[in-house]
């Protein structure tokens, strides 16, 4: 199994990140300006001042930003997945593709060490030899 890239974890999480109520005005500030801040060759001065215009919903708001990060690349859709975790932990451990992710790295407790191990059975045989 291929690893999901940062791009793609962006695009299975905007659904969920753009619902009413899941990134407050504030939150959504304080990421742009981060990214503004820390990364100006990720959101320049004139990109920042677009993605925070009061006269827009914070929807459409959200929208365009996440768009502008999947299209510039890997490492600003990291940044931003960075700033989400700084900014809003609780609803950064919440997204689907964190879920996808864990489901992916879990196996069931003692998988691996049984299929490795000597069963009851051949331990026992292996004494009585």
């Amino acid at each position: 199994m291929t690893e999901q890239t940062y791009c793609d974890r962006l695009v299975q999480d905007t659904p969920f990140l753009t619902s009413l109520g899941r990134l407050s005005e504030q939150q959504v500030d304080r990421i742009i300006l981060q990214l503004n801040r820390y990364y100006p060759q990720i959101l320049s001065n004139k990109d920042a001042e677009k993605f925070r215009n009061p006269k827009l919903s914070l929807r459409v708001r959200l929208c365009d930003l996440l768009g502008h990060l999947q299209r510039s690349g890997e490492r600003d859709c990291q940044e931003f997945y960075r700033a989400l975790y700084i900014h809003a932990q609780p609803l950064h451990s919440c997204l689907p593709s964190r879920h996808a992710l864990r489901k992916c790295v879990s196996q069931p407790p003692g998988l691996g060490i049984s299929l490795f191990s000597p069963s009851p059975e051949t331990t026992l045989r292996l004494r009585l030899v």
